[in-house]
């Protein structure tokens, strides 16, 4: 992972945590909040106003809110709030602006949509969208996406059209595989069932052999779903795997294994099926944080914290991090990963095995 990358990946999530408790700010707050945030872990010096240029009228009499010139990169960036709907409107303004700056470049973003404008595609101003992102996709593909879009190396060494080809290339991989997953895993299933085969992973190559599904279906369906397919297939929950790595001491051979590491975190809990409870290890480290204050999930990390230091079990480890130094127990995935993170968080998607598959592929079936 790319130093930007892991900065962008930061900020998003500081954002998301923020914006539970402020909704839909208005065009300074997101200029304030998120934006300048945000393009200070991609590496601009915002610092800088010969960098990040603040509201500059040009010789045409053209605004936008920031003008960012970086090396040979260059482009436009207008703000709004996030109760704004960009539209057609917005991309004239910052295209005007980016064209008489020189640059073929604009984004426009109201906070949680980000739109790049290519001055060089025809038609409408709403057909001159080159590239848009969505904050709150699942796991880190906003934040990843984010950071290939606003990289200042890249932007110094002009490379933002092979970068928003990079990023539509995989917006369409992750369609194309959506589209595989959702089609292909019940012909898979059906089949497994038909010739009575021993596993979703064995059927798959199977079906791929006799051309029931390509090559390419087989590698989808392999790489990102085997687990998920075996579950939902399986009236038994998935039995543990050895592990791959040393356990921390006093691992509890009975449950289930599980890390949980976020921005230099790294917790360590068994799992035990049969009562459904959470036990995090002594000597796990969890985010020194509480994020969305005001919130229901944050007051509930905060009196848990509090009830914890105050019971020796947890201690300030340093300005960013607490440390176990007792066994705490939960009574639910979520509620500990919360507790690491110091923000809301789902738990079975959090807390990995040491082959790195989620809790979820150990839940327990509904009753």
């Amino acid at each position: 992972m790319s130093g930007t990358q892991e900065q962008i990946r930061a900020a998003v999530e500081a954002i998301q945590g923020w914006l539970i408790s402020s909704p839909n700010p208005g065009e300074a707050i997101v200029r304030q909040v998120i934006v300048l945030r945000l393009l200070h872990a991609a590496g601009f010096d915002i610092w800088n106003p010969a960098e990040v240029v603040p509201e500059e009228t040009n010789t045409t009499g053209n605004r936008s809110d920031f003008l960012i010139r970086a090396g040979q990169g260059k482009f436009a960036l207008e703000i709004k709030g996030m109760n704004i709907t960009l539209g057609a409107q917005q991309f004239q303004q910052a295209s005007t602006y980016a064209v008489n700056e020189g640059t073929r470049w604009a984004i426009v973003t109201n906070g949680r949509v980000w739109i790049a404008i290519d001055e060089h595609l025809p038609g409408k101003w709403e057909e001159r969208v080159a590239l848009k992102l969505e904050l709150g996709q699942e796991g880190h593909t906003f934040a990843d996406d984010l950071a290939a879009l606003l990289d200042a190396e890249m932007w110094r060494a002009d490379g933002f059209a092979g970068a928003v080809q990079a990023i539509k290339n995989r917006q369409q991989q992750r369609l194309d595989e959506a589209r595989i997953l959702k089609e292909k895993t019940p012909l898979v299933q059906a089949f497994q069932q038909e010739h009575d085969i021993g596993s979703f992973e064995s059927a798959v190559k199977l079906a791929a052999q006799l051309g029931t599904i390509t090559e390419a279906e087989r590698d989808v369906l392999l790489g990102m779903a085997v687990q998920k397919a075996e579950s939902t297939i399986s009236s038994k929950p998935l039995k543990p795997q050895p592990l791959q790595k040393a356990q921390p001491s006093g691992i509890d051979a009975e449950g289930i294994h599980f890390t949980y590491c976020l921005l230099g975190a790294e917790a360590h809990a068994i799992y035990k099926p049969a009562d459904g409870s959470w036990t995090v290890k002594a000597g796990s480290t969890a985010l020194n944080r509480v994020l969305g204050e005001n919130g229901t999930n944050a007051k509930g990390i905060q009196g848990r914290r509090q009830s914890s230091l105050k019971a020796g079990q947890l201690v300030e480890k340093n300005a960013e991090l607490l440390e176990y130094l007792k066994d705490v127990i939960y009574e639910s995935a979520s509620t500990s990963a919360m507790d690491i993170a110091g923000a809301s968080r789902n738990g079975w998607d959090c807390w990995k095995d040491a082959q790195g598959r989620p809790a979820q592929d150990y839940r327990p079936p509904p009753v």
